[in-house]
């Protein structure tokens, strides 16, 4: 692992340890966290032709098989944490895993290809119009930023210059959740 993965992995354990460590989660003491097998984390590596990023692949291995991080959590491997009645590898098609739900059909993948993080919100698009969007991280980017409490859930808007509908920033995911909730976001 790069110094930059050690840092991030640093970081969520120490979020973890903080407590509260799923942000889509009620009031009240998160489930116990269970790492993932070696087996369930080398299936999801053939399902998907070709290993996890390091990161991801010892946050799963040694702290737990999903069920922390942003929305309703990272998404657990075979047996692992759930949306619903998916997990990760449910969705893991050409290659793309998708880490978390953040509710209302929104969610954060990963394509295992070149290592970046993509939004997807089916919610304002209209016909023809794609609801993934590139969100210009990576998985350590992802995990730091979520760490820092800095990630925003990946929200589609219309350019209001070019009409052209893209991933928010997080300039505006911020004013957004301002006019929205107030100042400081959902949480005041």
């Amino acid at each position: 692992m790069s110094s930059r993965e050690e840092l991030a992995f640093e970081a969520v354990v120490r979020r973890i340890a903080a407590g509260g460590y799923i942000d889509g989660m009620s009031a009240g003491k998160p489930a116990p966290l269970r790492p993932a097998s070696p087996a369930v984390v080398a299936e999801a590596e053939e399902l998907a032709g070709r290993p996890l990023p390091s990161l991801l692949r010892r946050l799963y291995l040694e702290v737990g098989n999903g069920g922390f991080g942003p929305g309703y959590g990272l998404l657990g491997l075979r047996d692992g944490h759930r949306a619903g009645s998916i997990d990760a590898l449910s969705g893991l098609k050409g290659g793309v895993l998708i880490l978390c739900d953040w509710g209302c059909g929104i969610s954060s993948e990963l394509d295992l290809a070149d290592g970046q993080v993509w939004g997807c919100d089916p919610n304002p698009a209209p016909d023809g119009v794609s609801s993934t969007f590139p969100q210009h991280m990576t998985v350590v980017d992802w995990f730091l930023k979520w760490a820092e409490g800095t990630l925003y859930q990946p929200w589609l808007v219309q350019d209001p210059v070019t009409g052209v509908w893209r991933g928010a920033t997080d300039a505006e995911c911020a004013e957004m959740l301002e006019e929205a909730f107030g100042p400081g976001g959902p949480e005041d």
